[in-house]
C-alpha cells in the first residue's frame, strides 16, 4: 500500500464473498455494535488503500425495520475479490476480532449468482444528509475555505427514521436497503463499501427482508 488514498468510486468484483458474524456472547452482552463498527471502519481502512478496480462492497442482510427505525442488525456480508477479501482479514481490526474469539469462522467463499436473481443494494442517501447539523457545519467551512457563499440555507431536519445510520467519527452515512434483481453491470461502490442512489450495486445477498418475496423477473 502507498501514500496514496483512494476516494469516490471504485469497482467491485463480486466474485467472491465473506460473512462476518459475532459469536452468541457479543450479542447476549451488548457488543454486537462494536463489534460492526469494527468492521465498518476495517471495510472503508481496506478501501481507501486497495487498488480502485477492487474495492470491498458492504452487504447488512440483518437489518431490521422495529418500532419505526431502521436497526442495522449483527451481520455483515462483504463481496469482493478472493485477493480483497483475504487481504481484509489480515488487517489489524480484523485479526483482533479473531483473536479475541468474537468472530465466527472466517472462510472466503466463491459466489453462486447470476443476472434476475433477487439482491440487495445498500445506497449512500446523501439527500438526508444535507439536512443534518453534520453537513451544514461542514458546508459552513468549506464555504468560509474557500471565501465563497454559502448558497441557499438548508434546514436542519430530524433524523429519518427510514434510513440506518451509521457513524465514521465525525461523518455520519445514511443507507438504505434496496431489493432489487441483479444484472450484469459492474459493481461500483464508495470507499465507505456502499453504492450511489444513481447507481445502486445490487448484491447477492439474501436479506432478512426479503423473506416470502419470490425472485424478482
Amino acid at each position: 500500500m502507498g501514500d496514496h488514498l483512494n476516494v469516490g468510486k471504485g469497482r467491485c468484483h463480486g466474485t467472491a464473498q465473506l460473512l462476518l458474524k459475532p459469536i452468541k456472547a457479543v450479542i447476549e452482552l451488548g457488543a454486537a455494535p462494536d463489534f460492526m463498527q469494527k468492521v465498518l471502519n476495517a471495510v472503508h481502512h481496506a478501501n481507501r488503500q486497495g487498488a480502485p478496480d477492487d474495492f470491498i462492497a458492504v452487504a447488512l442482510p440483518t437489518i431490521r425495520n422495529r418500532r419505526d427505525a431502521i436497526i442495522q442488525g449483527t451481520e455483515v456480508e462483504l463481496f469482493g475479490s478472493p485477493a480483497s477479501l483475504s487481504a481484509f482479514m489480515c488487517l489489524e481490526g480484523v485479526l483482533s476480532l479473531k483473536n479475541r474469539g468474537m468472530v465466527e469462522y472466517l472462510e472466503v467463499m466463491e459466489v453462486f449468482a447470476g443476472s434476475g436473481d433477487l439482491g440487495a443494494a445498500y445506497v449512500r442517501d446523501r439527500a438526508c444528509e444535507k439536512h443534518t447539523a453534520g453537513w451544514i457545519r461542514r458546508s459552513k467551512a468549506r464555504a468560509e475555505r474557500r471565501g465563497t457563499a454559502l448558497g441557499k440555507p438548508v434546514k436542519l431536519r430530524a433524523d429519518d427514521t427510514s434510513v440506518l445510520m451509521l457513524t465514521y467519527g465525525e461523518t455520519v452515512l445514511h443507507v438504505r436497503e434496496v431489493l432489487a434483481a441483479m444484472s450484469d453491470a459492474p459493481l461500483m461502490v464508495s470507499t465507505y463499501g456502499f453504492s450511489y442512489a444513481g447507481e445502486p450495486a445490487v448484491l447477492p445477498v439474501a436479506p432478512e427482508s426479503s423473506v416470502g418475496l419470490s425472485n424478482a423477473t
